[in-house]
């Protein structure tokens, strides 16, 4: 299991004008979320957590003021998460952040450390709100798809200009399906379904060294960034997950 930061660009921005560095901490996490109705060995290709509410602390931006975790899977072909994320009551959208289950794949890709190499990528959700700063909690926000992957456009995760708008106290479904790809074909796929709706369907090249065309780790990401203050909050906002889970296919 691996703990992984990034302080990512504003979405507005040209993704060459901010050149942020990754920040992937490779520490071990222990984790006890796990569902009762999985077995010992089921995190070998899939598995599930229970309920849980993470809080997102003021003033503060990427893993410090939220969550970064993930757990280790394995699985060389189609692998699916799914779950459910409600945004809390008084939620302050502020300009946007990473939130959510995602799935990992090779070298894990996140943190403006494109997958150019072939090494590796991710699929995580992410939402904004283009009218929300650290001084105003903003509307109109949604979530979007938030994809590193060989021939992503820039530096930073691509979200092929997808959304889904949401409300603050309501529960959504949410599911992301990946398949690899073979060799260094365009036939990999990545999926994403928010309350039934298809927000994306891609054919995606994810990796191009067969060392790395694998999927590893499920990972729970909720934080808040960007890098740049505005992406901050000056109040404590809450996200509650009541179930996840995930497996190959």
């Amino acid at each position: 299991m691996l703990n992984s930061c990034e302080k990512e660009q504003d979405l507005n921005v040209p993704q060459s004008a901010n050149k942020e560095t990754s920040q992937i901490d490779k520490k071990d996490v222990s984790q006890n979320t796990s569902k009762d109705a999985v077995s010992a060995n089921a995190a070998l290709a899939g598995g599930g957590a229970g309920a849980r509410t993470i809080t997102l602390q003021t003033n503060t931006l990427s893993c410090p003021g939220g969550l970064c975790t993930s757990y280790g899977v394995w699985s060389t072909g189609v692998y699916t998460v799914w779950f459910q994320m409600k945004f809390n009551s008084g939620f302050y959208w502020s300009r946007g952040g990473k939130c959510g289950y995602g799935i990992l794949i090779g070298d894990q890709n996140t943190g403006g450390d494109p997958g150019w190499d072939g090494n590796g990528g991710s699929a995580r959700f992410m939402w904004y709100c283009p009218s929300g700063s650290n001084s105003a909690k903003g509307s109109g926000a949604y979530l979007q798809p938030y994809v590193y992957y060989k021939d992503q456009p820039g530096q930073f995760g691509n979200d092929f200009g997808k959304k889904y708008y949401i409300q603050e106290g309501v529960t959504y479904n949410c599911q992301i399906s990946v398949k690899l790809n073979t060799g260094s074909n365009t036939d990999g796929y990545v999926k994403y379904y928010v309350n039934g709706t298809e927000i994306l369907n891609q054919t995606i090249r994810w990796v191009t060294n067969d060392s790395k065309r694998n999927v590893n780790a499920v990972s729970l990401h909720t934080f808040r960034g960007g890098s740049q203050e505005y992406w901050k909050a000056p109040v404590t906002s809450s996200i509650y997950y009541p179930s996840a889970a995930w497996d190959a296919q």
